[in-house]
């Protein structure tokens, strides 16, 4: 990417950016809420049609070795 292309385009962007003010609606009461194991089974289908959906396997490594890093939360 050429440079000074870049910061033209940025530029470009903040003058002529539009911002829309909304106003959010209440939440609206769940209807037919999950709890146990049909909350669980529901989260598992869910999963699986993701990945199949995104042309993936899903992941087979155990638990102990999930690929992230927790980070502790700084002072507040």
């Amino acid at each position: 990417m050429n440079l000074p292309d870049a910061k033209t385009r940025a530029e470009h962007r903040r003058r002529t950016i539009v911002l829309h003010r909304t106003v959010l609606k209440d939440v609206e009461s769940d209807l037919n809420p999950l709890a146990g194991p049909a909350a669980v089974s529901l989260v598992e289908r869910l999963t699986r049609e993701s990945w199949a959906a995104a042309g993936k396997s899903i992941p087979t490594y155990p638990r102990q070795k999930i690929p992230v890093r927790f980070v502790p939360e700084g002072p507040k």
